[in-house]
Formats: structure tokens, sequence, C-alpha cells
């Protein structure tokens, strides 16, 4: 039984999300997925679905789903529902969901039994995450800490990093254990370089999807291209403007912009559309100040599109495939080299990059051991569940 913020259809609500659709996708046909989650696509977007029935269990691609309203967002209905489906075990993803504190809440009132839970923090307690709402966060991690809500929690983190920073803040005796986010099975299969538009010299068209917040740093690219004056630059922005006032932000930069570079906000798209579009680019950024995984980023190599990233994700060898750059957000001068590199690549060279980004893309999805991974962490939790039955009993 998973607890989530979103799930299916939503397409705006980020990353967090695929997580949970790739591990029901991936384990379906062995396991049994009960997915709790909210009534609508995003924080940005809280208008309530019309294709999936509310507060009520419904079939959304490989798991039943419960959507649930506002008014049962309660430990009452949350212990109704596990009751109701008497699950081995539970998988939360997030630490700070509301849903996620109220199933914690209901568990830590024992008012159903006691089965084993993983907790994936999806990035959250890294240090560009922690940055924001940071006392608030820090109030409620105390307050989390003192009452015992995380206690005998399987941590899930997806690399070393994550691990540390799960250490750091929980603590060094937590179980935590390591699976690099699942990922689809596969991304654009129809893929063809033809999509790509031709590349000239001094011109370059750069594509940025995700959802318009602070940690995405798309504010700082923009400042790059305010100092480049000569070239022709594209920048198109795909996904919801779900921070207002930090859009406000990017905006005023946007109104300052040298005449060479033209910007197209062209909001959110359902999945393949919004992949379709990022396509039809030459180059992905995202100057993120901290990134889990970013399953963008995957898809953007997918999409044939070498990517300009910060040195705060996972795709650390870019460089040493020709996929891309990690350039580190200090390093100012060095982004608007890059940058301007992008502009005076000919078509030739631009091809050389694209084929390696989608071709690198095809390599981490065939990883066997991604999902092998994760299977050992779930196998661990209803190993677990044996135990806590024979304790019951």
């Amino acid at each position: 039984m998973i607890f989530c913020d979103f799930y299916l259809p939503s397409y705006k609500s980020g990353g967090g999300m695929w997580t949970i659709v790739n591990l029901v996708d991936s384990f379906c046909d062995r396991y049994d997925f009960f997915v709790v989650t909210r009534n609508y696509d995003s924080k940005g977007d809280r208008q309530k679905y019309t294709s999936v029935n509310t507060d009520e269990w419904n079939r959304t691609g490989n798991a039943e789903v419960f959507y649930f309203s506002k008014s049962n967002l309660t430990h009452g209905k949350f212990a109704e529902l596990v009751n109701e489906i008497k699950p081995d075990a539970f998988f939360l993803n997030s630490a700070f969901a509301a849903p996620v504190i109220k199933f914690l809440s209901a568990r830590r009132k024992k008012m159903f039994a006691d089965k084993p839970v993983i907790l994936a923090t999806c990035g959250e307690f890294s240090a560009g995450a922690l940055a924001n709402k940071t006392l608030k966060k820090k109030l409620f991690l105390r307050y989390a800490k003192t009452i015992g809500l995380y206690e005998k929690v399987i941590w899930k983190a997806s690399s070393e990093i994550e691990k540390s920073e799960i250490q750091n803040v929980i603590g060094g005796e937590s179980e935590i254990l390591i699976a690099p986010d699942l990922t689809p099975r596969r991304i654009l299969p129809e893929y063809d370089f033809s999509w790509k538009p031709p590349k000239r010299e001094n011109a370059a068209k750069f594509v940025f999807l995700s959802r318009i917040v602070r940690k995405k740093n798309i504010k700082f690219f923009l400042e790059c291209l305010r100092e480049i004056n000569a070239g022709e630059i594209e920048f198109e922005i795909l996904g919801p403007a779900e921070d207002a006032d930090y859009w406000r932000e990017c905006e005023s930069v946007i109104e300052k912009m040298p005449p060479n570079v033209k910007i197209k906000v062209s909001g959110a798209f359902p999945y393949e559309t919004a992949l379709r579009k990022m396509s039809e680019n030459h180059f992905f950024v995202l100057p993120t100040l901290s990134e889990n995984f970013g399953y963008v980023c995957l898809e953007a190599l997918a999409a044939g599109c070498p990517l300009l990233l910060s040195d705060q994700t996972v795709w650390n060898e870019i460089e040493k495939k020709n996929a891309g750059w990690e350039i580190a957000l200090d390093q100012r001068a060095q982004w608007i080299s890059r940058i301007e590199k992008c502009l005076a690549m000919n078509q030739n060279e631009y091809r050389k990059m694209a084929v390696a980004a989608r071709q690198y893309s095809l390599e981490w999805l065939a990883q066997s051991e991604l999902k092998n991974a994760t299977a050992l962490i779930l196998e661990r939790a209803l190993g677990n569940s044996q135990k806590f039955a024979a304790t019951e009993s």
C-alpha cells in the first residue's frame, strides 16, 4: 500500500510521482499495489480530476488507486483504508507530504496492525531541499524525532549521497537501503534524429521542462542568457509555474533580454506531448539547486538533447559520455562559456552529441541492476512482514 501526494493521471507534479508509477509498473506482475493519493494534479493545479472517481477505489494503470478529497485527509479515513486492504507492507513517497504524515500519525496511534514501512525521501533531506522553508522543516523534524514518528522505518536512498543525507538528519542507527530510482522500460521508443531541428552555427535552441519553482533555479540560466549579445538563442520553457512569486522574478529578467535572445513560455503539456516538444530543441537545461535523481534529465537524453546541468544531480558522467556538461553554480563564467559553445556548434558536431545523448539514455534504461536493488528492498520489507505476523499471532 502506497501513500503519496500525486499519482496518474497527474502530469504536472514532477519526478517524485514517476518514482511510484515506475515502481508499480516494474513489480505489478509480482505484487498487488494500492495507492492512496490526492484527487488533483499538483500543488499548482488543484482542480479535481474528472477522469477518475473521488473517495473510492479506481483501477488506474497497474494499481488500485484511492483519490481522496480534502475532507478525507484524516487519520481515521486512512486507518479505515488500511484495515480494508490489510496490506503486507507500506511504501511512503516523501517524509514531509501530508498523506504520509497522516498515515504515520495513525500508525503511531495504533489505529491498524503494524506492518513494515519503506520511506523514500526523494531528495528532501539534501542541503538544497532543506534550505527551502528551513525553519518549518527543522521544527517538524525535531517534533517527529521526539514523538518517534519515523520509528522502525526502512529508509530508501537512491544513492550513497542520499544515504549520508538521511543519516545526517535521522541518525546513524537508522536502517537505510540504497536503490536507484526506477525508470520506465522505454522513453520515446519511436525517436529519430530527424525530429531534431537543423543546427546552424551561431544559433541554438535550449529547453527547460520542469515545475517552475525556486529549487529548479531557472532564473539563474535566464540571467546567464541576458549576458550573451551575439548569436541567435531560443529558450523554450515547458512546465507549470507552480511558484507564482518566483515566476514573477523570472519574468523581470526576461523583460531585460537582449534582442538576440527569444524566450518562449509554453506551459505544461501531457507527458508524451512534452517529451516530443523537448525533442524539437537542441539542448536541455537544468541549473537545479538540488535533485534526487532528475527523471527529466533521462527524458531529455532520450529526446536527443545534450544536458547543461548544475553539479547537484546524479548525472555526473555526461561529459565522459559526450552527452552534456555538469557545471557548478558558482562558476557563472563557465555556464556562459558552455552556452557560447552550444551556439558555435555546426550540424555535424551537434549530431555527434545528440546521438551520444540518446545512446546514454538507452544504456541507462537497460540496467537490470536498478530493478534488482529495489526488489531487495521490497523483499526485505515483506520478509519483515512475516516476522510482524508471527509476533502478532
